[in-house]
């Protein structure tokens, strides 16, 4: 086969690998987004080169845990492939950290202290992570930056209850929220649950019997995936 010829086949798989270059690019500085991990991981298939999202070809991946935190939570937790023997995180403000393997865990881990006037939003770490054979993988993650405790409004059918009653909530909260707790005054806390009919997070406080007429609090604590707590509070009435 003539040289032109050989060259000319071996243009689409040049485009793929600037094309692939570029979506790595774009993910180190925005964050990655699944459009830009589908189209690597589909023209890494097609013409068969490496890239740090085709582990089945040949790099180990890392997996970053937590991916939401707040300025000043002190861990960042990563799982590698087994052959990894190094690795060391490069935060976006400046701050160079060996991370330590945890074996019972099979985790590798490292404290660090994000700046307290970090903005929240998602910001990236880069991973050099070197395999038992010498070889350097870099790989950029994301992380979300939350220091905002989650906001939540509670709705109730109405504000008087008979000993026995349940008292219906209905909660809106912040799209971060992971848990939702209500508890009344001389009653037992009660988790409410996401329904997506509802919209909304339900759940039901049962008056207990014993309970004397009066005012109680009801409470209602939220607490995010970045473990901010922020809470409300409405006014019920227990009557005879």
């Amino acid at each position: 086969m003539p040289p032109k010829a050989l060259e000319h086949d071996q243009l689409p798989r040049l485009w793929a690998k600037a094309r692939v270059d570029a979506l790595l690019e774009k993910i180190e500085r925005d964050g990655e987004d699944q459009a830009s991990i589908d189209e690597i991981i589909r023209l890494a298939r097609k013409y068969k080169f490496v890239t740090p999202y085709t582990s089945f070809l040949a790099v180990p991946r890392a997996l970053l845990r937590p991916r939401v935190i707040r300025p000043g939570d002190p861990v960042l937790r990563v799982r590698t492939d087994v052959s990894i023997v190094s690795v060391v995180a490069l935060f976006p403000f400046g701050l160079t950290k060996p991370l330590r393997y945890l074996i019972k865990e099979d985790i590798w881990q490292t404290r660090f202290l994000a700046p307290s006037d970090m903005e929240d939003g998602t910001h990236s770490v880069r991973l050099v992570m070197r395999d038992r054979n010498g070889n350097v993988y870099r790989e950029s993650k994301t992380f979300v930056i939350a220091s905002k405790p989650p906001t939540l409004k509670i709705v109730l059918d109405r504000k008087q209850y008979h000993r026995g009653d349940d008292i219906h909530l209905k909660i809106q909260a912040s799209a971060s929220t992971r848990t939702l707790i209500a508890q009344l005054e001389g009653a037992a806390p009660v988790h409410l649950r996401w329904n997506p009919d509802a919209g909304a997070s339900i759940g039901a406080v049962t008056v207990p019997e014993e309970l004397p007429p009066g005012k109680y609090r009801l409470t209602v604590t939220a607490e995010d995936v970045a473990h901010n707590i922020g809470a409300q509070e409405v006014q019920i009435e227990v009557i005879p």
